[in-house]
C-alpha cells in the first residue's frame, strides 16, 4: 500500500524538510502521523499524492490513492453532483450507496446544497466528501486523511471515523495526517514528525 524508505521531502527549490523517513503501511492498517503545524504533513500528503517529487529516498505507493481533504470544497450545485466528483460516470444506484456508506442515507441526491454547501452541517460536508471516495470503482487502496475531525464535535468527530474505519479497513489501508488524539488512538501505530 505505501512504503517509504529514507525518504526526503521538501517543495522543489525549497529547503528539505523532512528526511531520512521510512514508513511501511500494509492492508488493514491504520498510521497517524502527527507533529506541530509547520513541520511537513501537508508536504508528505503532497508528496505520496504525486502533486510533487520526493526529494531523495524511495516512495512505493498503491496505484489507486483516495484522499479525504480537511476542507473538501462543496459546489453549489445538487449532492449526487458533488458526489460525483468522485466518479462522473456513477449510476444514481451507486450515489445512493455512497451516501449510505458514509452515513447520509437520508439525504437526497437532488438536494440543492446552496453556496460552498452551506445547508450542510459541518459534518455532513465532511461526509459528502468521503461518499466521493466511497463512489470510485475500485475502492482507493490507500486512503489519505488530512485532519478528518477538524473542526467537528466531538461526537460527530467518532461517529465519522466509526463509518471510515469501516468502509475502509480492512481491504485498503488509512495514512491519517492529524492533531486529534482520539483519532491517533485509533490508529494501529504514530509516526511522529519533528521540525
Amino acid at each position: 500500500m505505501l512504503q517509504l524508505d529514507d525518504l526526503a521531502i521538501g517543495w522543489p527549490s525549497n529547503p528539505v524538510i523532512v528526511d531520512d523517513l521510512s514508513l511501511t503501511v500494509q492492508p488493514g492498517q491504520a498510521v497517524a502521523v502527527t507533529g506541530p503545524s509547520g513541520v511537513g504533513k501537508t508536504t508528505l500528503a503532497a508528496t505520496v499524492l504525486g502533486l510533487i517529487p520526493p526529494r531523495g529516498g524511495e516512495l512505493d505507493v498503491a496505484p489507486s490513492v483516495g484522499y479525504l481533504a480537511q476542507d473538501a470544497h462543496i459546489f453549489t450545485t445538487t449532492v449526487a453532483e458533488n458526489v460525483r466528483i468522485g466518479n462522473p460516470h456513477a449510476t444514481d444506484d451507486e450515489v445512493l450507496d455512497a451516501l449510505r456508506l458514509a452515513g447520509l442515507p437520508y439525504l437526497l441526491p437532488d438536494r440543492m446544497v446552496g453556496e460552498d454547501g452551506t445547508t450542510l452541517s459541518g459534518g455532513e460536508a465532511r461526509r459528502v466528501a468521503l461518499a466521493r471516495l466511497l463512489v470510485v470503482s475500485p475502492r482507493p487502496a490507500l486512503t489519505l486523511l488530512d485532519e478528518p475531525t477538524e473542526h467537528l464535535d466531538a461526537e460527530t468527530a467518532q461517529k465519522l471515523m466509526d463509518d471510515i474505519w469501516a468502509t475502509t479497513l480492512p481491504q485498503g489501508a488509512l495514512l491519517v495526517l492529524t492533531h486529534d488524539p482520539g483519532v491517533v488512538a485509533r490508529c494501529d501505530r504514530e509516526v511522529k514528525l519533528a521540525q
